[in-house]
């Protein structure tokens, strides 16, 4: 018995809390909005945290009225709204360069940082002829605009590695390349600024000109003094072997992650005490793709960071991409819903609720209850 009592298997080793007491475990619900929501002619992805000003909600995102491509050939537009749940378009907030410029091609995939009594929109940007995307930034003293670009990338790739023939827009296979690159040389992706003790740490996803699969991606850090740089790459990079969007928030005294579908670490949110080396807390599912949260004290760094409760995200699977609204319980001390009847995503499979007809099920039967 007592030797029983003494080995204690792997699983338990690192067990360190149960899914119902972890702060950082939630699930997701979905709504639809106004404005925002679904269009044909009209692709709107990738937005921004939302921020609150003079008692009225904003956020920016990626629009185009593109086929191709739901990202690129793209501006950064913005929408306001009095409750997070009807939207207003304002229109464009940064629009491409003139041509030959550095962003001439695309501005899209955006973030927001409130600082020193400004406003900052980083972004990617994109020129025509070349396979690599920059990082931009434009400023401005009110989120209504106008907006002012910085003159040059805040943030650039690293160039090396060799691609095999990009096409007319610099846009190539990075998994057939001639010469392997560094772990960010074939894009530099979703950046994304918050202040975090004293500094500005502006995490971004990148790819390897070589990678095999476009779902390697993993995550880096540039640290600045100041919000528009310049931004030194971190010696450690990567600091995330995973995820597909960038998305970091205050928490407690450090900074919490949530990493997305890709790499062998999705589906996690991670914590970290000094933004750079960051540890799993809780697995999740069904997360927000490219969400957007509204974040109350995201750029007080203030060391007691609180979570948050709602956002917007988008859904990339119709033929035009549209925001949704979610909720979740990812405020310190609050309830959470944990209750299976509210998810009805639970006990489905993807594959049926994506293309049921396949299946012999209508539509209509999906969700329908026994």
């Amino acid at each position: 018995m007592n030797e029983l009592n003494n080995n204690i298997s792997a699983a338990m080793k690192r067990h360190k809390v149960d899914d119902s007491e972890n702060e950082l475990y939630t699930r997701f619900r979905y709504q639809p909005v106004t404005g925002l929501g679904y269009e044909k002619g009209v692709n709107r992805r990738d937005p921004s945290t939302i921020i609150k000003v003079n008692g009225k909600y904003y956020i920016w995102y990626t629009r185009n009225e593109c086929q191709k491509s739901s990202w690129l050939n793209a501006d950064i537009w913005y929408a306001s709204s009095d409750d997070g749940i009807a939207w207003q378009e304002q229109g464009p907030a940064v629009k491409r360069g003139s041509k030959g410029s550095w962003d001439e091609y695309s501005v899209f995939t955006t973030e927001i940082l409130v600082a020193e009594d400004k406003y900052y929109l980083c972004y990617q940007a994109k020129r025509n002829n070349d396979p690599l995307n920059v990082v931009g930034m434009a400023t401005a003293v009110c989120p209504d605009g106008p907006w002012t670009k910085l003159a040059e990338p805040i943030l650039e790739p690293c160039r090396d590695g060799k691609l095999i023939n990009p096409n007319e827009h610099g846009d190539s296979n990075w998994g057939a390349a001639l010469e392997l690159g560094s772990w960010d040389s074939g894009a530099i992706h979703d950046p994304g600024i918050i202040k975090f003790n004293g500094k500005y740490y502006l995490y971004y996803k990148g790819h390897a000109i070589g990678e095999k699969m476009f779902t390697d991606s993993k995550w880096g850090v540039a640290i600045a003094d100041h919000p528009e740089g310049p931004y030194v790459k971190h010696q450690a990079n990567p600091v995330s072997n995973s995820g597909h969007e960038t998305w970091v928030f205050p928490w407690k005294t450090g900074m919490a992650a949530i990493v997305d579908w890709a790499g062998p670490e999705k589906g996690t949110i991670q914590y970290s005490e000094n933004g750079i080396d960051f540890e799993i807390v809780t697995a999740l599912e069904d997360m927000p793709p490219a969400g957007g949260a509204y974040i109350p004290d995201k750029f007080l760094d203030n060391g007691d960071g609180q979570g948050f409760s709602w956002g917007l995200a988008h859904y990339g699977a119709s033929d035009w991409c549209f925001l949704v609204g979610f909720t979740c319980d990812l405020t310190r001390h609050g309830e959470k819903d944990l209750g299976w009847h509210g998810f009805p995503h639970y006990s489905t499979i993807r594959d049926v609720m994506k293309e049921p007809e396949r299946f012999g099920i209508t539509r209509e039967n999906l969700f329908q209850k026994k």
